[in-house]
């Protein structure tokens, strides 16, 4: 009798996880649908990239803070996979600068007082190509 009740109960746990899931609509979102919706918000700063570019700076609210132990290592490891063959380096070192910034982030006063003249070009979603017009 045990055994059965064992198998009822699963059976129950199942069905229950099973609609749970179903009308959440979890399955039909797979983990990398995060990197697809990433891609898309990113295809066109990477097309707006001068071809001939191979290195681009990445700069995001962490550096603009002074607190660049706080970058956040997912979305630059997404950039760097999105914007591929286009390595990037975190800084202001490269004459095209991705920026990944939060909507209440002054990076542009920031962007005057360390590279002087540039150009930046908004894609939304927080994401900016800057172009150092010093470099």
């Amino acid at each position: 009798m045990i055994p059965l009740a064992f198998a009822v109960l699963f059976t129950v746990f199942a069905a229950r996880h099973f609609a749970l899931t179903y009308s959440s609509g979890e399955w039909k979102n797979p983990s990398d649908e995060m990197v697809t919706k990433w891609e898309d918000h990113v295809r066109a700063l990477r097309e707006a990239l001068p071809r001939d570019v191979n290195q681009a700076g990445y700069v995001d609210d962490s550096i603009v803070s002074g607190n660049p132990k706080s970058l956040d290592g997912n979305e630059f490891q997404l950039m760097q996979y999105s914007v591929a063959p286009v390595a990037l380096e975190i800084g202001i070192g490269q004459e095209w600068i991705i920026g990944n910034f939060a909507d209440d982030v002054d990076f542009r006063s920031w962007l005057d007082e360390q590279i002087g003249a540039h150009e930046v070009q908004g894609f939304g979603f927080g994401l900016y190509l800057i172009h150092d017009l010093e470099d």
